[in-house]
């Protein structure tokens, strides 16, 4: 018996259908986010070039792979380069957010259709608030954690990749 060729599924490409021509700002996110949370130390030895924290062995960057003789190291992350990061997280986190509202009003305007026009069952309380509740959750998880995080990291990584790119060139890197 013969199987049908079915043609296989695209892969995914970068992370939600987005590719960075900065591969270490997506891996440095994380790191950033932690430094700016206060939660590692403000002073330390950091990439020249891509602004990551280095032990003081390290000959070459683990992030973006630059020697450290050629951009040297920094005592602190600069301010600016921080403010890009934040700005992807709160782009993201406004996504996000927006998201899981809209569908938690969805689920109060069901409710209230619900309650207030329901036939018969439909129109009970108890079912109302089933759909409230249940509906809210599932509504703001579809269109906050699944749609809007991705609309988000989306948007906030090319807003975050335009300003480095601004950054390299302010600073005369390519």
């Amino acid at each position: 018996m013969a199987e049908s060729a079915r043609p296989a599924a695209p892969e995914p490409i970068g992370i939600a259908g987005y590719v960075s021509p900065y591969p270490y700002l997506d891996l440095l996110q994380e790191k950033m986010e932690e430094r700016l949370a206060r939660k590692v130390p403000i002073k330390g030895r950091f990439c020249g070039f891509c602004y990551a924290r280095l032990r003081d062995t390290d000959a070459a960057c683990g992030f973006c792979g630059s020697a450290v003789a050629a951009h040297g190291t920094v005592e602190e992350i600069p301010q600016e380069v921080l403010r890009l990061y934040k700005a992807k997280q709160r782009t993201e986190a406004l996504w996000v957010h927006s998201g899981a509202f809209f569908g938690l009003i969805i689920a109060a305007a069901l409710f209230l259709v619900l309650v207030l026009w329901g036939p018969g069952l439909l129109g009970h309380p108890a079912v109302g608030f089933a759909v409230l509740i249940g509906g809210g959750y599932v509504l703001a998880q579809l269109f906050g954690t699944f749609i809007g995080a991705q609309i988000g990291y989306r948007k906030g990584a090319r807003r975050r990749d335009r300003d480095w790119a601004r950054w390299l060139a302010a600073r005369g890197d390519s």
